[in-house]
């Protein structure tokens, strides 16, 4: 971002100001201990708020085109919607063996003091990592999982959260890498699926709901081949007991071939449906549980899914419940629920020390 004279000096990407920008970076360009790095630049350059599957799509056909002539990746972009791309992209990007860096600033690099300058750096810096295979976002001292992090502060430096796993690493004086997070190196060749379905809506709910216009807004949407609706919904995965004809409206919408998905609307932990008997309707409705997902993951995991050819419907249901990219904690390694008998717990505890 730079000021744009043409546009009343708001803040807005201008055309060449970050390429000039870096190689003006002595960091960059004069320490032998740092990789050495092409740039390219995008025209036009669009804010981030702007980007969507189509953009994603580019970005990984240009890592495939070039994934053999660079040990990694570094996509500098906005922080709007950074959690979304670097989501698609864990998706997109299929046996991937090397690092792709997502990573950006609050403060414009072209302020005397900024973030924008260290995160850059740093995020060059993992990308020339032989230990990362994933896609990542590098953000004021932290690197963390793409499929796992969110946008949680419009105004701090730490303005991305990882709510349900650790950093992958922590900056300080060293580099503290938590090394038993790593996704494995892959043990098929490098593709991409860039096609995405995104003929799907979220819905967030609060209390006293109006279920003839959330059912309107449903019906609306199936009339232009809606193929997934996310739930937001309270708690572990739950909804008002009494909500009878919105829970029919859920089935009604499984039985035609919507992938119904429950997430959570907090900001940790995860659903478990069927803890709670409102939860236990959800599930008689055909709904699945996006465990503890967060939004960017559930939306773009589902949208990946959906856009994939070879899924059948059902498919598509049982893959939201399975681990793909690092997204989800598997079954078998989650906490037992609050509440839960003894009997759960030691099932939980048998589980976990089992050997997959």
């Amino acid at each position: 971002m730079s000021v744009d004279p043409t546009n009343f000096n708001s803040l807005a990407p201008v055309q060449g100001a970050l390429t000039d920008y870096l190689a003006g970076m002595r960091e960059l360009t004069d320490d032998p201990e740092m990789p050495e790095i092409i740039s390219h630049e995008y025209k036009p350059l669009i804010d981030s708020s702007d980007m969507g599957p189509g953009d994603w799509a580019m970005l990984a056909r240009d890592i495939h085109t070039n994934y053999y002539h660079f040990d990694g990746f570094v996509i500098l972009m906005g922080t709007d919607t950074m959690a979304f791309a670097a989501s698609a992209l864990s998706f997109m990007l299929q046996n991937l063996g090397k690092p792709v860096i997502f990573s950006g600033s609050q403060i414009p690099l072209r302020e005397p003091y900024n973030d924008a300058r260290k995160n850059l750096i740093m995020a060059t810096i993992f990308a020339s990592s032989d230990t990362v295979s994933e896609v990542c976002i590098f953000f004021h001292d932290r690197l963390l999982r793409g499929c796992r992090a969110t946008k949680v502060n419009t105004s701090k430096l730490k303005a991305f959260d990882s709510p349900n796993l650790p950093p992958l690493a922590e900056i300080g004086i060293n580099i503290e890498e938590n090394e038993h997070l790593f996704r494995a190196p892959p043990r098929g060749s490098f593709r991409i699926n860039t096609s995405m379905d995104t003929r799907m809506i979220t819905l967030r709910l609060v209390p006293g709901f109006d279920d003839a216009s959330i059912k309107a807004i449903i019906d609306a949407a199936r009339q232009t081949h809606l193929k997934g609706l996310i739930l937001q919904l309270y708690g572990t995965g739950n909804l008002p007991s009494i909500k009878d004809d919105f829970v029919q409206c859920l089935r009604d919408a499984t039985d035609a071939g919507i992938v119904v998905v429950a997430t959570t609307q907090c900001q940790s932990g995860s659903v478990i449906l069927g803890h709670y008997a409102t939860g236990q309707k959800l599930i008689g409705a055909g709904v699945v549980s996006g465990s503890d997902m967060s939004i960017e993951a559930t939306t773009t995991k589902l949208a990946y899914l959906l856009g994939r050819q070879d899924l059948s419907i059902d498919e598509v249901r049982d893959l939201m419940t399975v681990d793909l990219r690092g997204e989800m904690t598997p079954e078998s390694e989650m906490s037992p629920p609050p509440l839960a008998s003894a009997y759960q717990k030691a099932i939980a505890k048998k589980n976990r020390s089992r050997i997959y």
